[in-house]
């Protein structure tokens, strides 16, 4: 499938713009959802070098611009000493022989390849670090039982890709009764209308959409 680079360093403004304006009319302006840090986790989710590399077949060129953003928000949650967690995507190749995500992609990432590893921009605590075998981040992992210690009932979810990881996430999180935050720009993947079509479903029926400048001014407007 080809790949755009649809969100840059050029046009982010305009983009943050015009895909607010698009999710207003899907996200009711009914709920009452604010965004609070007082009981807020982050997630950050596959930004690997298997997707932020250029060098590798599976790079997203969007995904580029969202490293900034996503970084000033852990800088913000750290701050306010609420968790934040990386989620990084991978398959074991004995282990995950069977694994569907083999049978879908046939080349999908195995925890061996050097380019597993999560990209070396970000500050990365190796206890924050959920390793996950599926796109959803709870499938398998412990990250449910982390969130309740944390205190945590909303969750913040960026990352790649929109459409897989981070909306099947963010799926999972509403069912168990978190609230769950999507900011615009922290989020990227292989096309605009994937992530706007993605952006859209959540915004009707399980995330709300924000942007990173409304989460670092402590408010949902």
């Amino acid at each position: 499938m080809r790949k755009e680079d649809y969100f840059t360093e050029l046009n982010k403004e305009s983009k943050i713009a015009e895909w607010k304006e698009i999710l207003s009319r899907y996200y009711s302006k009914k709920r009452n959802f604010k965004f609070d840090i007082i009981n807020s986790a982050l997630l950050i989710i596959d930004m690997q070098e298997y997707f932020l590399n250029p060098k590798s077949h599976a790079f997203l060129p969007a995904a580029r611009t969202i490293i900034e953003p996503i970084k000033k928000i852990q800088d913000f949650f750290k701050k306010n000493n609420r968790p934040n967690f990386f989620i990084q995507y991978g398959l074991d190749p004995e282990l995950d022989k069977n694994n569907i995500m083999n049978k879908w992609w046939n080349d999908s990432l195995s925890i061996i390849d050097p380019l597993y590893k999560i990209s070396p921009e970000f500050e990365v605590d190796k206890e924050n670090i959920i390793v996950k075998n599926t796109y959803d981040a709870f499938s398998g992992t412990n990250l449910a039982n982390i969130l309740a210690k944390s205190g945590s009932t909303s969750i913040m979810i960026t990352g790649v890709a929109t459409h897989l990881c981070c909306e099947t996430t963010a799926r999972n999180a509403f069912n168990l009764n978190f609230e769950v935050f999507l900011p615009i720009d922290c989020i990227a993947t292989y096309t605009e209308e994937l992530h706007l079509n993605s952006l859209k479903a959540a915004s009707h029926g399980f995330g709300i959409p924000i942007t990173s400048n409304e989460i670092l001014g402590g408010k949902n407007k």
